[in-house]
């Protein structure tokens, strides 16, 4: 996942990600969406991919 001035990108795909809320969000190029994960102090922690019915988690990484 990368930011842009646009907003958010896919690294998979390369396609853009479209808010529905300020924590989940939506796929045109595929049936898929995310919630992001947060902590108390409203930090993001990691995601969840939902796809195909499966709810795939995953943790946050630091940036390269």
């Amino acid at each position: 996942m990368t930011r842009s001035p646009k907003g958010l990108n896919a690294e998979v795909t390369g396609a853009p990600i479209y808010a529905m809320t300020e924590t989940e969000f939506f796929l045109k190029a595929v049936d898929a969406s995310i919630t992001f994960t947060l902590d108390s102090a409203g930090a993001a922690t990691g995601l969840v991919l939902h796809q195909a019915g499966v709810d795939t988690p995953a943790r946050k990484i630091s940036a390269r």
